[in-house]
């Protein structure tokens, strides 16, 4: 033997030997397989593309449970009407305003009508959230604002059919975000 062919041998082997090694079977049954194909008379070759593919489709499909028809019983009544009172503490010499929202409405002109101070306001928008409920009231939200006795805003709280979309406490000069009145 040469040297240079017992120096190939002492090599590893390259990716595509790899691959060559190991396909090597499946290509040989794959040939084996054609020559077969090829040697099979027409008919039989016909009825093989017929029947393999229906075959298939039998071995895959899996009919679906019989299910019974069951009636319908029994009843579900909901109440519309919102089942969570809140109780909003009134300071000693204060009021509450109730106001609901009608189109065109902004809390600018409501604050202006009712002559609440313009400092409350802008505290109010300095405190809302990042999703702006104050600059987005709607046609029908309503509106509870608490004063106290100097006719400062106190609390304000916006619903919406019952359900509380943000509150607001004054915390000194300022307001803070509040969950419950």
């Amino acid at each position: 033997m040469s040297r240079r062919n017992q120096m190939k041998r002492n090599q590893p082997a390259s990716m595509a030997g790899k691959m060559n090694d190991v396909t090597l079977p499946v290509r040989q049954a794959i040939g084996r397989g054609l020559e077969k194909w090829r040697q099979m008379s027409g008919k039989h070759k016909v009825g093989l593309v017929i029947l393999l593919p229906i075959w298939l489709v039998l071995l895959m499909w899996q009919p679906a449970a019989k299910l019974e028809a069951v009636p319908v019983t029994g009843s579900l009544s909901l109440s519309l009407e919102p089942t969570v009172t809140r109780d909003i503490v009134i300071p000693d010499g204060g009021k509450r305003i109730d106001h609901t929202m009608a189109a065109g409405e902004t809390l600018a002109a409501l604050f202006r009508e009712w002559k609440l101070p313009g400092s409350d306001l802008i505290a109010l928008v300095r405190a809302e959230p990042s999703y702006k409920p104050l600059s987005q009231l709607r046609d029908g939200q309503e509106l509870t604002l608490v004063l106290n006795n100097d006719g400062q805003l106190h609390y304000l709280e916006v619903t919406d059919k019952g359900l509380l979309l943000n509150a607001f406490r004054r915390m000194g000069q300022e307001f803070s975000v509040v969950t419950t009145p």
